[in-house]
């Protein structure tokens, strides 16, 4: 098998290196150029001072029926939103989960039939004895730049899984919207 040539190709043995040779990797990221797929590059501004942050909510649905599930859903993303003051576009992906009564349809799936475009993944959420009935929960993972944690949403009585204060050691309230 013959040896590779190419920038990145290892030189042949014995032979002299240059400063071309020792070029920089794709991995070496401050040596290589902006290109146009670096959204740095095309935006003009500087990427890495947003960071990835997670939020919780969850609201109670009305019945399971389709609309009221897909009103629940919309409801819930929009306080999320609003209580952190976030655009769509700052919404990375969603992971929903749904009580095992809810079955007329599911969050992803009403998102996209309301042309949202975006990463989206419902399951069955565990049925525990006293667990809450008709209850649509969300993890959302967005874009953030601002110090501090954003805002949970609980809506129509529904509340965290965990009781305020239930972690080791922990003195912190949930925070509602």
């Amino acid at each position: 098998m013959r040896p590779q040539a190419g920038p990145h190709a290892a030189p042949a043995a014995g032979s002299p290196t240059t400063p071309a040779d020792s070029a920089a990797t794709p991995a070496d990221s401050a040596a290589v150029p902006a290109t146009a797929e670096d959204p740095a590059a095309v935006s003009g501004q500087d990427t890495r001072a947003v960071g990835l942050a997670a939020v919780r909510g969850a609201i109670a649905v009305d019945a399971d029926t389709a609309p009221a599930i897909a009103r629940a859903t919309h409801d819930l993303l929009t306080a999320l939103l609003t209580a952190n003051r976030l655009e769509r576009d700052d919404l990375v992906s969603l992971m929903f989960t749904q009580t095992p009564d809810l079955t007329a349809t599911n969050p992803a799936l009403a998102l996209h039939e309301a042309g949202w475009d975006l990463p989206a993944l419902c399951a069955q959420d565990a049925a525990f004895a006293g667990a809450p009935a008709r209850t649509l929960r969300v993890l959302a993972h967005l874009r953030w730049a601002r110090p501090g944690r954003p805002v949970p949403a609980y809506l129509a009585g529904a509340a965290p899984t965990r009781p305020a204060g239930s972690g080791p050691g922990s003195t912190r309230e949930p925070d509602k919207v």
